[in-house]
């Protein structure tokens, strides 16, 4: 069975800081997906973490947190 694949927007309602977390995507498409939203979003000073890769079975995924 194949992992999930999703993209999740979280916004703060306090300090109205947005947290995006994309799942599940192949390692080159995670990337460019966090490349464009930062884009779209004029999000200059965003940062990025890549919290996990994984290789094997039925292919790969990522798990990046834009903030």
């Amino acid at each position: 069975m194949a992992a999930p694949q999703y993209i999740d927007f979280f916004i703060d309602p306090d300090t109205g800081e947005m947290e995006i977390k994309i799942e599940g995507f192949p390692d080159a498409v995670c990337d460019a997906m966090a490349a464009e939203i930062l884009k779209n979003l004029g999000m200059k000073d965003a940062k990025v973490t890549k919290t996990g890769s994984y290789e094997g079975g039925d292919g790969q995924t990522r798990t990046q947190s834009i903030s």
